[in-house]
Protein backbone atom coordinates (compact mmCIF):
# COMPACT_ATOMS: atom_id res chain seq x y z
CA UNK A 1 0.00 0.00 0.00
CA UNK A 2 1.58 3.41 -1.21
CA UNK A 3 1.77 5.65 1.75
CA UNK A 4 -1.53 8.21 2.01
CA UNK A 5 -0.73 11.58 1.22
CA UNK A 6 -2.31 15.35 3.11
CA UNK A 7 -3.76 17.06 -0.03
CA UNK A 8 -4.82 14.63 -2.66
CA UNK A 9 -4.78 17.20 -5.81
CA UNK A 10 -7.05 14.58 -7.89
CA UNK A 11 -10.37 15.39 -5.60
CA UNK A 12 -10.10 19.08 -7.04
CA UNK A 13 -10.08 18.08 -10.12
CA UNK A 14 -13.16 15.88 -9.71
CA UNK A 15 -14.38 18.76 -8.06
CA UNK A 16 -14.24 20.88 -11.38
CA UNK A 17 -15.71 18.44 -13.37
CA UNK A 18 -18.61 18.15 -10.86
CA UNK A 19 -18.78 21.84 -10.91
CA UNK A 20 -18.84 22.14 -14.96
CA UNK A 21 -21.46 19.64 -15.20
CA UNK A 22 -23.54 21.06 -12.73
CA UNK A 23 -23.40 24.61 -15.00
CA UNK A 24 -23.64 22.83 -17.90
CA UNK A 25 -27.13 21.48 -16.86
CA UNK A 26 -28.26 24.56 -15.77
CA UNK A 27 -27.45 26.59 -19.06
CA UNK A 28 -28.72 23.77 -21.29
CA UNK A 29 -32.07 24.13 -18.91
CA UNK A 30 -31.63 27.43 -20.13
CA UNK A 31 -32.30 26.91 -23.84
CA UNK A 32 -35.14 24.92 -22.65
CA UNK A 33 -36.78 27.32 -21.72
CA UNK A 34 -35.62 30.26 -24.11
CA UNK A 35 -36.53 27.27 -27.15
CA UNK A 36 -40.49 27.05 -26.16
CA UNK A 37 -39.67 24.31 -23.36
CA UNK A 38 -38.09 22.30 -25.93
CA UNK A 39 -34.90 20.60 -26.36
CA UNK A 40 -32.79 19.57 -29.30
CA UNK A 41 -30.82 16.92 -29.57
CA UNK A 42 -27.73 18.72 -28.39
CA UNK A 43 -28.92 20.41 -25.58
CA UNK A 44 -30.96 17.37 -24.59
CA UNK A 45 -27.36 15.26 -24.53
CA UNK A 46 -25.46 18.16 -22.81
CA UNK A 47 -28.29 18.20 -19.93
CA UNK A 48 -28.55 14.18 -19.41
CA UNK A 49 -25.07 13.32 -19.79
CA UNK A 50 -24.05 16.41 -17.22
CA UNK A 51 -26.42 15.12 -14.42
CA UNK A 52 -23.12 13.04 -12.90
CA UNK A 53 -22.45 16.43 -11.29
CA UNK A 54 -24.20 16.92 -8.54
CA UNK A 55 -24.18 13.45 -6.99
CA UNK A 56 -20.05 13.84 -7.58
CA UNK A 57 -20.71 16.56 -5.26
CA UNK A 58 -22.31 14.48 -2.60
CA UNK A 59 -19.69 11.95 -3.30
CA UNK A 60 -16.89 14.78 -2.63
CA UNK A 61 -18.32 16.26 0.91
CA UNK A 62 -19.05 12.54 2.32
CA UNK A 63 -14.84 11.85 1.12
CA UNK A 64 -13.84 15.38 2.49
CA UNK A 65 -15.64 15.16 6.06
CA UNK A 66 -14.49 11.23 6.57
CA UNK A 67 -10.48 11.65 4.91
CA UNK A 68 -9.98 14.70 7.82
CA UNK A 69 -11.88 12.67 10.71
CA UNK A 70 -8.98 9.77 9.26
CA UNK A 71 -6.41 11.98 9.94
CA UNK A 72 -6.72 14.47 12.55
CA UNK A 73 -9.71 12.74 14.47
CA UNK A 74 -13.48 14.29 14.97
CA UNK A 75 -14.55 16.75 17.37
CA UNK A 76 -18.10 17.34 17.66
CA UNK A 77 -17.88 20.86 18.76
CA UNK A 78 -15.60 22.04 16.25
CA UNK A 79 -17.02 20.13 13.45
CA UNK A 80 -20.42 21.73 14.05
CA UNK A 81 -19.04 25.37 14.00
CA UNK A 82 -17.22 24.87 11.49
CA UNK A 83 -19.96 23.55 9.11
CA UNK A 84 -22.15 25.82 10.68
CA UNK A 85 -19.76 28.65 9.37
CA UNK A 86 -18.78 27.30 6.29
CA UNK A 87 -22.45 26.09 5.11
CA UNK A 88 -24.87 26.74 7.27
CA UNK A 89 -24.44 30.67 7.00
CA UNK A 90 -24.29 30.58 3.50
CA UNK A 91 -27.00 28.38 3.06
CA UNK A 92 -29.24 30.61 5.21
CA UNK A 93 -27.56 34.45 3.19
CA UNK A 94 -27.94 32.77 -0.54
CA UNK A 95 -31.35 31.79 0.45
CA UNK A 96 -32.67 34.77 1.44
CA UNK A 97 -30.91 36.30 -1.79
CA UNK A 98 -32.79 34.34 -3.99
CA UNK A 99 -35.97 34.79 -2.49
CA UNK A 100 -35.48 38.43 -2.48
CA UNK A 101 -34.15 38.55 -5.68
CA UNK A 102 -36.72 36.09 -7.21
CA UNK A 103 -39.42 38.75 -5.70
CA UNK A 104 -37.51 41.95 -7.11
CA UNK A 105 -37.44 40.24 -10.72
CA UNK A 106 -40.99 38.24 -11.41
CA UNK A 107 -42.95 39.18 -7.61
CA UNK A 108 -42.84 35.78 -6.35
CA UNK A 109 -44.46 35.55 -2.91
CA UNK A 110 -42.51 33.24 -0.90
CA UNK A 111 -44.91 33.01 1.84
CA UNK A 112 -47.96 32.69 -0.54
CA UNK A 113 -48.09 29.22 0.64
CA UNK A 114 -48.28 30.35 4.09
CA UNK A 115 -45.73 30.52 7.06
CA UNK A 116 -45.35 26.54 7.44
CA UNK A 117 -45.17 25.70 4.40
CA UNK A 118 -42.48 28.80 3.70
CA UNK A 119 -40.42 27.50 6.82
CA UNK A 120 -40.52 23.88 4.95
CA UNK A 121 -39.39 25.08 1.78
CA UNK A 122 -36.35 27.34 3.37
CA UNK A 123 -35.07 24.13 5.53
CA UNK A 124 -35.31 21.50 2.54
CA UNK A 125 -33.55 24.57 -0.08
CA UNK A 126 -36.40 25.46 -2.14
CA UNK A 127 -35.86 28.77 -1.99
CA UNK A 128 -33.96 28.62 -5.21
CA UNK A 129 -33.50 25.34 -7.58
CA UNK A 130 -30.09 25.13 -6.74
CA UNK A 131 -30.16 25.37 -3.24
CA UNK A 132 -31.76 21.55 -2.22
CA UNK A 133 -28.47 20.13 -2.32
CA UNK A 134 -27.34 22.00 0.64
CA UNK A 135 -30.21 21.01 2.50
CA UNK A 136 -29.23 17.44 2.15
CA UNK A 137 -25.80 17.95 2.96
CA UNK A 138 -27.30 19.14 6.15
CA UNK A 139 -29.17 16.50 6.79
CA UNK A 140 -25.53 14.52 6.07
CA UNK A 141 -24.08 16.69 8.91
CA UNK A 142 -26.50 15.47 11.41
CA UNK A 143 -25.68 11.73 10.65
CA UNK A 144 -21.96 12.35 10.67
CA UNK A 145 -21.39 12.25 14.19
CA UNK A 146 -23.00 8.54 14.26
CA UNK A 147 -20.90 6.99 11.26
CA UNK A 148 -17.57 8.24 13.58
CA UNK A 149 -18.21 4.75 14.87
CA UNK A 150 -17.10 2.85 12.11
CA UNK A 151 -13.57 3.41 11.57
CA UNK A 152 -12.40 0.20 10.69
CA UNK A 153 -12.05 -0.28 6.51
CA UNK A 154 -13.80 -4.08 6.65
CA UNK A 155 -16.89 -2.22 8.54
CA UNK A 156 -16.78 0.61 5.79
CA UNK A 157 -17.47 -2.16 3.39
CA UNK A 158 -20.91 -3.39 5.40
CA UNK A 159 -22.12 0.16 5.62
CA UNK A 160 -21.80 0.88 1.67
CA UNK A 161 -24.06 -2.16 1.24
CA UNK A 162 -26.10 -0.57 3.56
CA UNK A 163 -26.19 2.81 2.13
CA UNK A 164 -26.82 0.72 -1.36
CA UNK A 165 -30.02 -1.23 -0.01
CA UNK A 166 -30.64 1.85 2.04
CA UNK A 167 -30.62 4.29 -1.71
CA UNK A 168 -32.30 1.61 -3.87
CA UNK A 169 -35.23 1.62 -1.23
CA UNK A 170 -35.79 5.22 -1.39
CA UNK A 171 -35.93 5.79 -5.35
CA UNK A 172 -37.67 2.30 -6.08
CA UNK A 173 -40.08 1.23 -3.06
CA UNK A 174 -40.30 4.68 -0.60
CA UNK A 175 -44.11 6.20 -0.69
CA UNK A 176 -44.17 9.58 1.10
CA UNK A 177 -48.28 9.21 -0.26
CA UNK A 178 -48.85 6.58 2.74
CA UNK A 179 -48.22 9.79 5.35
CA UNK A 180 -51.11 13.03 5.24
CA UNK A 181 -50.94 16.31 5.59
CA UNK A 182 -47.24 18.38 6.83
CA UNK A 183 -45.23 14.96 7.45
CA UNK A 184 -45.91 14.60 3.31
CA UNK A 185 -44.88 17.50 2.39
CA UNK A 186 -41.24 16.90 4.09
CA UNK A 187 -40.82 13.23 2.90
CA UNK A 188 -41.82 13.77 -0.35
CA UNK A 189 -38.82 16.75 -0.76
CA UNK A 190 -36.16 16.38 -3.50
CA UNK A 191 -33.75 16.62 -0.96
CA UNK A 192 -34.42 13.09 1.29
CA UNK A 193 -31.39 12.26 2.40
CA UNK A 194 -32.21 8.78 1.88
CA UNK A 195 -32.21 8.85 -1.96
CA UNK A 196 -29.04 10.45 -1.90
CA UNK A 197 -26.99 8.24 1.00
CA UNK A 198 -25.36 6.33 -1.30
CA UNK A 199 -22.60 8.98 -2.62
CA UNK A 200 -22.35 10.36 0.93
CA UNK A 201 -21.53 6.44 1.94
CA UNK A 202 -19.23 5.78 -0.79
CA UNK A 203 -16.87 9.13 -0.31
CA UNK A 204 -16.41 7.87 3.20
CA UNK A 205 -15.64 4.24 1.47
CA UNK A 206 -13.13 5.96 -0.76
CA UNK A 207 -11.32 7.90 2.27
CA UNK A 208 -10.90 4.78 3.96
CA UNK A 209 -9.71 2.93 0.87
CA UNK A 210 -8.17 5.66 -1.03
CA UNK A 211 -4.32 4.45 -1.25
CA UNK A 212 -5.53 0.69 -2.70
CA UNK A 213 -8.20 1.56 -5.07
CA UNK A 214 -5.22 5.36 -6.47
CA UNK A 215 -3.35 2.33 -7.29
CA UNK A 216 -6.12 0.25 -8.88
CA UNK A 217 -7.37 3.36 -10.45
CA UNK A 218 -3.88 4.22 -11.96
CA UNK A 219 -2.97 0.57 -12.74
CA UNK A 220 -6.45 0.25 -14.96
CA UNK A 221 -7.08 3.69 -16.11
CA UNK A 222 -7.56 2.48 -19.71
CA UNK A 223 -10.54 -0.10 -18.22
CA UNK A 224 -11.72 2.81 -16.28
CA UNK A 225 -11.20 5.29 -19.72
CA UNK A 226 -13.74 2.77 -21.46
CA UNK A 227 -15.97 1.87 -18.68
CA UNK A 228 -16.35 5.91 -18.87
CA UNK A 229 -17.26 5.71 -22.88
CA UNK A 230 -19.65 2.69 -22.25
CA UNK A 231 -21.72 4.49 -19.18
CA UNK A 232 -21.65 7.54 -21.49
CA UNK A 233 -23.64 5.45 -24.46
CA UNK A 234 -25.35 4.10 -22.05
CA UNK A 235 -27.10 7.06 -20.06
CA UNK A 236 -27.79 8.02 -23.74
CA UNK A 237 -30.05 5.47 -24.05
CA UNK A 238 -31.45 5.42 -21.10
CA UNK A 239 -32.80 8.84 -21.19
CA UNK A 240 -33.64 8.07 -24.92
CA UNK A 241 -36.13 5.28 -23.38
CA UNK A 242 -37.18 6.39 -20.04
CA UNK A 243 -36.97 10.35 -21.07
CA UNK A 244 -35.07 12.76 -18.83
CA UNK A 245 -33.26 11.37 -15.62
CA UNK A 246 -32.83 12.65 -12.21
CA UNK A 247 -29.16 12.97 -10.85
CA UNK A 248 -29.46 10.50 -7.96
CA UNK A 249 -30.74 7.72 -10.10
CA UNK A 250 -30.30 4.19 -9.67
CA UNK A 251 -27.79 3.82 -12.62
CA UNK A 252 -25.93 6.79 -11.27
CA UNK A 253 -24.58 4.11 -8.37
CA UNK A 254 -22.36 2.39 -10.57
CA UNK A 255 -21.73 5.49 -12.94
CA UNK A 256 -20.24 7.72 -9.94
CA UNK A 257 -17.93 5.11 -8.65
CA UNK A 258 -16.48 4.40 -12.08
CA UNK A 259 -16.26 7.79 -13.38
CA UNK A 260 -14.53 8.59 -9.78
CA UNK A 261 -12.14 6.27 -10.29
CA UNK A 262 -11.49 6.63 -13.56
CA UNK A 263 -10.51 10.42 -12.58
CA UNK A 264 -8.00 9.23 -9.83
CA UNK A 265 -6.30 6.76 -12.79
CA UNK A 266 -5.79 10.11 -14.33
CA UNK A 267 -4.61 12.42 -12.08
CA UNK A 268 -1.31 12.21 -12.66
CA UNK A 269 -1.44 12.71 -16.48
CA UNK A 270 -3.67 16.21 -15.33
CA UNK A 271 -0.77 17.39 -13.92
CA UNK A 272 1.43 16.70 -16.64
CA UNK A 273 -0.51 19.25 -18.63
CA UNK A 274 0.40 22.28 -17.25
CA UNK A 275 -3.00 24.76 -18.52
CA UNK A 276 -5.48 21.88 -18.16
CA UNK A 277 -3.93 21.38 -14.39
CA UNK A 278 -4.18 25.41 -13.43
CA UNK A 279 -7.78 25.41 -14.99
CA UNK A 280 -8.84 22.38 -13.26
CA UNK A 281 -7.46 23.50 -9.95
CA UNK A 282 -8.73 26.85 -10.42
CA UNK A 283 -12.19 25.64 -11.04
CA UNK A 284 -12.22 22.88 -7.96
CA UNK A 285 -10.74 25.48 -5.41
CA UNK A 286 -14.36 28.31 -6.31
CA UNK A 287 -16.24 25.29 -6.70
CA UNK A 288 -18.72 26.02 -3.88
CA UNK A 289 -18.68 29.15 -4.84
CA UNK A 290 -19.70 29.00 -8.33
CA UNK A 291 -22.18 26.91 -7.19
CA UNK A 292 -24.03 29.28 -5.11
CA UNK A 293 -23.49 32.06 -7.34
CA UNK A 294 -24.17 31.09 -10.95
CA UNK A 295 -27.86 31.14 -10.94
CA UNK A 296 -27.93 34.84 -10.44
CA UNK A 297 -25.65 35.38 -13.34
CA UNK A 298 -27.34 32.96 -15.65
CA UNK A 299 -30.81 34.57 -14.14
CA UNK A 300 -29.51 38.15 -15.14
CA UNK A 301 -27.91 37.06 -18.82
CA UNK A 302 -31.53 35.58 -19.58
CA UNK A 303 -33.22 38.69 -19.13
CA UNK A 304 -30.76 40.97 -20.85
CA UNK A 305 -29.34 38.88 -24.02
CA UNK A 306 -31.55 39.00 -26.96
CA UNK A 307 -33.19 36.30 -28.17
CA UNK A 308 -30.98 35.42 -31.28
CA UNK A 309 -28.08 33.65 -28.18
CA UNK A 310 -30.43 30.83 -27.73
CA UNK A 311 -29.36 29.54 -31.05
CA UNK A 312 -27.56 26.55 -30.07
CA UNK A 313 -24.39 27.58 -31.88
CA UNK A 314 -23.96 29.74 -29.51
CA UNK A 315 -23.94 27.38 -26.25
CA UNK A 316 -20.42 27.53 -25.82
CA UNK A 317 -19.95 31.34 -25.95
CA UNK A 318 -23.00 31.47 -23.53
CA UNK A 319 -21.74 28.53 -21.32
CA UNK A 320 -18.02 30.54 -21.54
CA UNK A 321 -19.92 34.00 -19.97
CA UNK A 322 -21.98 32.01 -17.39
CA UNK A 323 -19.19 30.77 -16.31
CA UNK A 324 -16.78 33.98 -16.54
CA UNK A 325 -18.93 36.33 -15.21
CA UNK A 326 -19.90 33.96 -12.23
CA UNK A 327 -15.83 33.83 -11.43
CA UNK A 328 -16.00 37.52 -11.65
CA UNK A 329 -18.57 37.85 -9.20
CA UNK A 330 -17.01 35.46 -6.95
CA UNK A 331 -14.01 37.43 -6.95
CA UNK A 332 -16.12 41.07 -5.95
CA UNK A 333 -17.48 38.91 -3.10
CA UNK A 334 -14.39 37.90 -1.95
CA UNK A 335 -13.36 41.95 -1.91
CA UNK A 336 -16.04 42.29 1.05
CA UNK A 337 -15.57 42.15 4.77
CA UNK A 338 -16.47 38.72 6.31
CA UNK A 339 -16.75 37.23 2.59
CA UNK A 340 -15.99 34.19 3.87
CA UNK A 341 -19.42 33.69 5.73
CA UNK A 342 -20.96 34.26 2.27
CA UNK A 343 -19.01 31.76 0.10
CA UNK A 344 -17.04 28.78 0.85
CA UNK A 345 -13.37 28.77 -1.02
CA UNK A 346 -11.22 26.23 0.63
CA UNK A 347 -7.27 26.60 0.60
CA UNK A 348 -5.53 24.50 -1.92
CA UNK A 349 -1.99 24.02 0.12
CA UNK A 350 0.04 20.58 0.48
CA UNK A 351 3.17 22.43 3.20
CA UNK A 352 5.87 19.81 3.74
CA UNK A 353 4.86 20.37 7.39
CA UNK A 354 1.53 19.19 7.10
CA UNK A 355 2.28 16.40 4.98
CA UNK A 356 4.38 15.06 8.15
CA UNK A 357 2.14 15.58 10.19
CA UNK A 358 -0.38 13.67 8.32
CA UNK A 359 1.69 10.93 7.46
CA UNK A 360 2.58 10.11 11.06
CA UNK A 361 -0.77 9.44 12.25
CA UNK A 362 -1.76 7.82 9.05
CA UNK A 363 1.13 5.13 9.59
CA UNK A 364 0.20 5.13 12.89
CA UNK A 365 -2.68 4.25 11.68
CA UNK A 366 -1.71 1.52 9.57
CA UNK A 367 0.30 -0.34 12.20
CA UNK A 368 -2.38 -0.39 14.65
CA UNK A 369 -5.13 -1.68 11.82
Amino acid sequence: MGKPKAHIQEIHYLRAIACIWVLLVHVSASYYYENGETYNELTLFINQISRFGTPIFALISGFLLFYQTRTRGFELKKFALSRFTKIGVPFIFWSIFYLLFMYILQGANPFESGKRLFLINFAFGNAFYHLYFMSIVFQFYLLFPLLQLFRSRKSWIFLLAGSILTNLYALKMYNPGQFEGIWQVILSQRAFLPAWIFFFIFGGFLAYYWEPLSQFSKRNKKLLGAGVVIITVLAVVEYKIIGSAPSNRATNMINIPIITLFMMGIGEDIKKISWLELFLAKIGSLSMAIYLVHPFVLLTFQSLAPKSVWNTINFPFVFAVILIGTIGVVKVIQLLPYNQYLLTVPKAKDSKAEKVKHLKKLEAESNTA
